[in-house]
């Protein structure tokens, strides 16, 4: 928390004459994490369908613009198809499994409260 404030604290630039406002913050009940994970499109798809679809059979979304196909070509040359499971190749070569939101859930779970769980700081947790 405190880390957060003096954050914030640095990105604020004051002008002496004016008056302050406070800063409103909110404590979660659930972890930040679980927050960034986003559930399914409103179609119910994975985030990543249309790259799998255009890297599995080189096929555009219907709806799909002339700027939105010309983006999807460019963004699917990171990605590899190994059978029916999809991969974003990193700089470094390393692959990086591409899941949904439920998975990724249960990935985290096991991560951080699991078999798995670590006793490790927060930096070396992030790496």
């Amino acid at each position: 928390m405190t880390d957060a404030l003096a954050t914030l604290a640095s990105m604020i630039q004051v002008n002496r004459l004016e008056v302050m406002k406070p800063i409103q913050m909110s404590i979660y009940k659930t972890p930040a994490h679980c927050y960034n994970i986003k559930g399914k499109g409103k179609d119910n798809h994975p985030w990543y369908r249309s790259i799998l679809q255009y890297v599995k059979n080189r096929e555009y979304p219907s709806q799909a613009t002339e700027n939105d196909k010309r983006t999807l070509k460019r963004i699917a040359i990171e990605y590899i198809l190994d059978g029916e499971v999809l991969y974003k190749r990193r700089k470094d070569q390393v692959l990086l499994r591409c899941v949904d939101a439920v998975e990724a859930k249960k990935i985290l779970e096991e991560v951080h409260e699991g078999i798995c769980e670590t006793h490790v700081n927060g930096f070396t947790m992030a790496r």
